[in-house]
């Protein structure tokens, strides 16, 4: 179909993974990935309302440009986290679907209706249960009122203020942050510096047009207040359901690291025999469903497609 788009509408775009594989594991996918979608953006002077970052899909509410350029936007911004993925984990081959669905919005209460769609994808999978409580959907950055919690920089650790430098650098160069950095960097760090940096590196690569966002209510205060009065709808998009929740990829993750497993991402490069094994353990082990487990191990099945 052709797709629509008009100067003053919204479009949501959602993007399916290859089999419904998932694709974040750890906290250096998720930042790589924002950091490349917040350099694209600007390079393509796109209007970021919304991203939501789950795990086997994405969600974009966005304005600017025309139906071409945001194409660009995307494929761009889709590509260069592929190629930046396959090269950290030593897979190889796409990731993603090679279309992405998208939906023109233009009233306002379709709109409304939109944004309350995205930010309350992570409610639905039960990983929250207020929508701003979801770190990767970025909604607690749209209060005016947010301050970036941080110390005196003398008072943090000379390996923190490094890594504060060199994100700035970064920044500054229009450059995202790759894995390699972002592994360097985390490994100087405490968790409470982790955490702190990680906030910082949120905060200074924000893409969000977050007053257009906001000025769809009277307030953010009253923009979230409606959100968690209503999920939302989406009718224009056919998006695909495996699952009722989220929850069984913690578990996946929290007893891979208890058994050893540094680099999550390492089992969906593992051989055949090796995943087989894996999925018996995590079939035995978490509340996982086959499916779940499948995508997670990126094992190509029909049944990945199962509606569960």
């Amino acid at each position: 179909m052709k797709r629509r788009f008009c100067a003053g509408g919204v479009l949501h775009v959602y993007q399916r993974t290859l089999y419904g594989f998932n694709i974040f594991y750890s906290l250096e996918d998720f930042l790589v990935f924002y950091t490349i979608i917040a350099i694209k953006a600007r390079k393509f002077k796109i209007n970021l309302l919304g991203l939501c970052l789950m795990i086997d899909h994405i969600h974009l509410l966005l304005t600017g440009g025309d139906i071409s350029q945001i194409s660009r936007f995307i494929s761009e911004y889709t590509s260069l986290f592929v190629r930046e993925f396959n090269s950290w984990t030593g897979r190889k081959g796409p990731l993603f679907e090679s279309t992405f669905g998208s939906a023109l919005k233009t009233e306002t209460k379709k709109i409304r209706s939109a944004i309350a769609y995205l930010f309350n994808n992570p409610v639905e999978k039960m990983l929250c249960t207020k929508a701003e409580g979801y770190r990767w959907s970025f909604l607690r950055y749209y209060n005016p009122q947010y301050k970036l919690p941080h110390k005196k920089m003398r008072e943090y650790s000379h390996a923190m203020r490094r890594a504060i430098k060199v994100v700035e650098s970064q920044f500054q160069k229009g450059l995202y942050l790759k894995y390699a950095l972002l592994d360097k960097l985390f490994k100087t760090l405490d968790g409470d510096e982790k955490e702190a940096l990680t906030e910082y590196i949120i905060w200074k690569y924000l893409p969000f047009d977050v007053e257009t966002t906001n000025s769809y209510y009277r307030s953010y205060d009253d923009m979230i207040k409606a959100i968690n009065s209503n999920t939302g709808s989406e009718y224009d998009i056919a998006e695909r359901h495996y699952c009722k929740t989220d929850v069984p990829y913690r578990e996946i993750i929290s007893i891979l690291k208890k058994s050893g497993v540094e680099k999550i991402q390492n089992v969906i490069v593992a051989s055949e025999a090796e995943k087989r094994k894996l999925y018996s353990v995590l079939k035995s082990r978490t509340s996982a469903s086959g499916t779940q487990i499948r995508k997670f191990l990126h094992i190509p099945q029909a049944t990945s497609h199962s509606k569960r």
